[in-house]
């Protein structure tokens, strides 16, 4: 050290002339660099909170104020927390704190024209209009509009809120666009003033204008999709998005909005890959991680749907979270998962909200966790009255239960169908089926009898009421002949061309005829119906040892 004092003592007067001049420039490089860095800083948080990555705004914007808490940061992060109030309102918090800060705003520089319009637009925000304007007049007064930057965010203040002025925020628009007319933001704040007016030509210009200024930009490409979509036009509107977001691969709102399009198109993987981008991209906040959820699930990607929903975090309370997961349990076969679940939902949701969906999947998890069929099947059938189309969802479940040979279950399916008066000759046939398979043939005699009124040229109507009458012992030596008549007709209505496919039928139904004759002494009806087994089965013991007289 001693060294260096000694070096610096021997130096010329001329030489430590160049050394100050030196170290005034290195100020003043310093000063500017700060400068710099700050506006570099503030370009940054404006940058997230345009990409919605609002926790790194949030950082940016709160460590300007602590670093240099002055108006212009102050500002910065009041306009932060109004950003954060209209996206993620908490009972008007957000919007409290953005006041504080403008106040703090004005404590420090008086004259902080910028934060008096904060103030004006916290004021529109509460639903005072009027008093909101006065102190954004004012502020324009005082800065003799000429500040472009202050008359923008002074428009925004007639934009984004309920209590809009899209004539007033398009007058302020035009004063800042003769102070800076290549500011594309400022475009597309008045494209948006228009659409407040459902002037669509005049935003499309305005968006426009916005993409000649910036072109690299994707913010522009995407307003002047939202038009097309407004009318319809989705193909156009899918050309607009997919060329902006060429143009800035980091624009996370377009992902976000790529996605809804492509739900709109029920193209549901696609909206899933672009939602994934725009989650990757930003802060994951629970409604933006329900809606990828949502995708998931339409996308029939179950397993990721029900990780996504079920690591929202406990304070989001969305209880349609509940439903998509109960959904998606059902469909990857966990039924007490997806009970618990439906049942949560139900417990939460107002009866007008309740879809015919939600109906359907709470029957199929009571029926599939093992629990009463009855009340399932009721509320599938509840499903249906709210919407037709889910009467195949009663079938689909009868389906199952011959499938598992779980045929009294699928004949409950037929009676509640017979009960809301969807049972024709079809339905009556697998009903009657279904009962006697499942053994319970006195229900199976009556529903085929009703089957033969309602259409008696049905041969398997006719076999099954024979089959019904036999089964249940009624005629137990066939002396009374009640199956008879039955199948006799079944006989007689089976075509010459059917006859291979129904050989098993036509020999049970000439060996009951056989054996009741034979019992009446009747021999030679007896010998004809016995011969027409044989022909039929050359090898059938019972017609030959009644031919043969054993």
């Amino acid at each position: 050290m001693p060294l260096v004092l000694h070096s610096f003592s021997q130096l010329s007067i001329s030489t430590k002339a160049n050394m100050k001049k030196a170290i005034v420039i290195l100020i003043l490089l310093t000063g500017f660099a700060r400068i710099s860095a700050v506006a570099q800083t503030v370009a940054e948080g404006l940058r997230y909170l345009e990409n919605e990555q609002f926790v790194m705004s949030g950082q940016v914007f709160r460590g300007l104020v602590k670093n240099q808490p002055n108006a212009n940061h102050y500002f910065y992060l009041g306009y932060y927390y109004l950003t954060m109030e209209r996206t993620d309102s908490v009972q008007g918090l957000y919007a409290d704190s953005a006041k504080l800060m403008f106040e703090k705003g004005l404590l420090t520089d008086p004259k902080s024209n910028l934060n008096l319009v904060g103030m004006g637009t916290y004021e529109v925000f509460k639903g005072r209009a009027g008093q909101g304007k006065i102190l954004i007049d004012k502020a324009i007064q005082a800065s003799r509009g000429k500040d472009a930057e202050l008359l923008y965010r002074a428009a925004e203040a007639y934009v984004l809120y309920p209590q809009n002025d899209a004539l007033e925020a398009n007058r302020l628009l035009d004063m800042a666009l003769k102070i800076n007319k290549n500011a594309a933001e400022y475009q597309i704040l008045k494209g948006d003033a228009f659409m407040l007016k459902n002037e669509g030509s005049q935003a499309a210009n305005c968006y426009d204008a916005a993409k000649r200024i910036a072109p690299n930009s994707a913010k522009g490409y995407i307003k002047y999709g939202n038009i097309l979509i407004r009318a319809k036009s989705y193909t156009e509107a899918l050309k607009s998005y997919l060329e902006g977001m060429a143009k800035d691969s980091m624009y996370a709102p377009g992902y976000r909005q790529l996605g809804e399009l492509y739900y709109k198109a029920g193209k549901f993987d696609l909206a899933v890959q672009s939602y994934r981008k725009y989650i990757q991209m930003t802060d994951q906040r629970p409604e933006n991680q329900y809606r990828f959820g949502a995708f998931l699930y339409l996308s029939k990607n179950y397993e990721e749907a029900i990780q996504v929903l079920n690591g929202l975090p406990t304070s989001y309370q969305n209880m349609f979270k509940y439903r998509l997961l109960a959904y998606s349990q059902s469909e990857m076969g966990l039924p007490v998962e997806g009970l618990a679940n439906i049942e949560m939902f139900f417990s939460m949701v107002d009866t007008s909200k309740i879809l015919a969906s939600d109906y359907e999947y709470y029957g199929r998890l009571k029926i599939e966790g093992g629990q009463d069929t009855t009340s399932g099947l009721q509320l599938i059938a509840k499903s249906a009255e709210k919407d037709s189309t889910k009467f195949n969802s009663l079938i689909d479940m009868s389906k199952k239960f011959f499938d598992g040979k779980q045929y009294l279950r699928a004949a409950q399916v037929y009676e509640i169908l017979d009960s809301m008066g969807r049972s024709g000759p079809q339905e009556m046939y697998v009903q009657g089926q279904a009962y006697f398979f499942g053994k319970d043939y006195v229900k199976a005699d009556t529903m085929f009898s009703r089957l033969l009124v309602a259409q008696p040229t049905s041969f398997m109507a006719n076999l099954f009421k024979a089959r019904s009458i036999y089964f249940q012992k009624l005629d137990p030596d066939q002396s009374k002949g009640l199956a008879k008549p039955y199948y006799e007709r079944f006989t007689q209505m089976v075509l010459d061309d059917n006859i291979e496919k129904y050989k098993k039928q036509l020999v049970e139904a000439y060996s009951y005829l056989g054996s009741y004759y034979g019992r009446r002494k009747d021999i030679p009806n007896a010998e004809s119906s016995f011969k027409k087994v044989l022909e039929l089965d050359p090898g059938n013991k019972v017609a030959k040892e009644a031919l043969s007289g054993k």
